[in-house]
């Protein structure tokens, strides 16, 4: 930590805990994910440290450099220094439908980026761990899946927050029914866009389209980009191509080697001197390994993930 100050949180995982530093060579504020070292840093982390580092995408953030202290591995990353976007639905409630489509483009857009670079980036492991609000029906049944068309189903779940200031898939009359959520209502698509909002009919058929239980009848990416609503104030770079956008001069590339990056990541796994900084690692709940859980268990009482990012009404 000699080159950069730390000046605050700004926000936990399940995995860690994320804070604005600033370079104190450059002035130039960056994000900073800490890991606490120990074997937990398996091999999925690397791939997912190095598929990062291979990003170019306008509405990714980029990758700086992954370093050690004592304690844990830290990731340097861009700040976006506009926040959270669920802090923003909370602020505002919901969105306007421009303003969820303004979002969902970008989101679409960068999603759309990484699934053009599958072919470069390490394979992703068949796993099922996520933030149950989001995840598709087929994940859920615990078979082999496309994760292209998943991302579908969770890009749709984005935009219905986005909209409605709610998950798609609670029971509004119990919310916090976890078991509710992933036994019936995600696997049955039983969502409502409430009265009280305003939604065009162009919306919700992209809506409709995105909620369907069988991936194979999924609308997909390519095609979510050829929709009436997506395509409305699409901004140019997104209609000159992909391509138009992407950064890829050199004075972007990271600056650390491949080599380099496993290098520290393989040290990483090693126990680190024991924790000096009490508050530098910080525990979350925000995902689950539906691997290990037991869906007709009783686990209402065990597990609350409903409303961690997204206020009442």
């Amino acid at each position: 930590m000699e080159r950069y100050e730390i000046l605050k949180e700004i926000g936990s995982g399940n995995f860690g805990v994320a804070k604005l530093v600033k370079d104190k060579w450059t002035g130039e504020l960056y994000a900073v994910k800490f890991i606490e070292r120990c074997k937990k840093i398996d091999e999925h982390v690397q791939r997912e440290i190095v598929n990062h580092r291979s990003l170019r995408h306008p509405n990714i953030i980029k990758f700086k450099e992954v370093f050690l202290t004592p304690t844990h591995l830290a990731i340097v990353m861009e700040y976006a220094a506009g926040g959270e976007l669920f802090e923003r639905i909370c602020n505002a409630g919901r969105f306007s439908e421009d303003e969820a489509r303004f979002f969902f483009q970008q989101l679409i857009s960068g999603v759309s980026y990484c699934h053009s670079m599958s072919s470069v980036l390490h394979s992703q492991p068949k796993s099922t761990v996520g933030t149950p609000a989001y995840i598709a029906p087929e994940v859920l049944s615990r078979k082999e899946y496309d994760g292209k068309t998943a991302d579908v189903w969770s890009c749709g779940v984005t935009l219905y927050v986005m909209l409605v200031g709610a998950y798609p898939f609670e029971d509004p009359d119990d919310p916090r029914n976890f078991r509710k959520t992933l036994t019936q209502r995600i696997l049955s698509v039983q969502y409502s866009i409430p009265s009280y909002v305003r939604v065009s009919k162009e919306c919700k058929h992209l809506l409709s389209q995105i909620f369907v239980a069988d991936p194979e009848k999924r609308i997909t990416m390519e095609e979510i980009k050829k929709h009436p609503w997506f395509v409305k104030n699409l901004p140019i770079e997104f209609m000159e191509g992909e391509e138009a956008s992407l950064q890829t001069n050199e004075e972007n590339e990271p600056s650390q080697s491949i080599e380099e990056v496993l290098a520290i990541i393989q040290e990483a796994r090693k126990p680190g001197e024991g924790l000096k900084d009490g508050n530098l690692f910080v525990k979350g709940s925000s995902s689950i390994d539906l691997d290990d859980l037991d869906i007709d268990a009783d686990i209402d009482d065990e597990i609350d993930t409903s409303g961690d990012f997204v206020c009442a009404l």
